[in-house]
């Protein structure tokens, strides 16, 4: 059999969506400053014997005062990673997590 590619925009997707549904958001752009844009898709070369691609992902997400940044990034990662993998049967090889903003409650997240 042959090899199956996913386009990094459908990964891309994928992760934003899922993040998405972490949060309890159906559109993220609205509600708090995370986009697509702040998804980064890296595929890894496959070697000859490889039928799975391989991926990485760097997502930039806000995260709430107050709250522990490590506990937050890792349950996202875990979620991210999950979803990923059950939709497209691929790979995950890590998923790493930003925090580039601070939100309040009343931020919606």
């Amino acid at each position: 059999m042959g090899r199956i590619e996913i386009n990094a925009n459908v990964y891309q997707e994928i992760v934003y969506r899922s993040v998405c549904e972490f949060f309890g958001l159906e559109d993220a752009e609205k509600a708090i400053s995370f986009k697509k844009s702040n998804v980064i898709v890296e595929k890894l070369q496959l070697s000859e014997d490889e039928e799975k691609e391989r991926v990485r992902f760097t997502i930039q997400v806000p995260a709430k005062f107050g709250s522990n940044f490590l506990e937050f990034s890792n349950n996202v990662a875990c979620h991210v990673k999950s979803k990923v993998e059950e939709i497209t049967g691929m790979i995950v090889e890590s998923v790493n997590v930003k925090v580039v903003d601070v939100i309040t409650e009343n931020e919606n997240v």
